[in-house]
């Protein structure tokens, strides 16, 4: 049975370190061989989850923000732990597709997009603040 790869990084949680949490997971993703491609599509899910956390959860203000990835059995893992207020995907609006992208109100885009990269997208609140947990599946033969 292989190991599991796993890469941790921990960080202020502000939009200055954006670039490093990015460099982070590129990285991972290239130590775990994934593809370019495929890179690309996880880069961008962790990037709005990230940038989610910091502008929202931390409103800017930074907070830790801890980072664990980790591919098993094929599949990538994004765990994100911050200690920001309770995050509550159901009081987020879905994006009205039928609506050109100029006219529609801000917010929610983000949100989809996640869904719609990843194959597993799931939200907990701890004692201490919430877990965004992430999954795409297939990621390595």
């Amino acid at each position: 049975m292989t190991q599991p790869f796993v890469r941790e990084m921990v960080c202020a949680g502000k939009m200055s370190e954006l670039p490093a949490l990015i460099e982070f997971v590129e990285s991972a993703c290239d130590e775990a061989a994934i593809s370019p491609d495929l890179r690309f599509e996880l880069t961008l899910a962790f990037e709005e989850a990230a940038s989610n956390v910091i502008e929202h959860g931390y409103k800017g203000k930074g907070g830790d923000l801890a980072v664990r990835v980790v591919v098993a059995g094929g599949d990538l893992t994004f765990e994100l732990r911050d200690h920001a207020k309770p995050f509550k995907p159901g009081k987020v609006n879905r994006p009205d597709e039928s609506v050109p992208l100029e006219d529609r109100p801000l917010g929610g885009l983000g949100l989809h997009l996640m869904h719609q990269l990843m194959d597993d997208v799931r939200y907990e609140t701890l004692a201490d603040g919430n877990l965004l947990t992430m999954t795409k599946r297939g990621v390595v033969a």
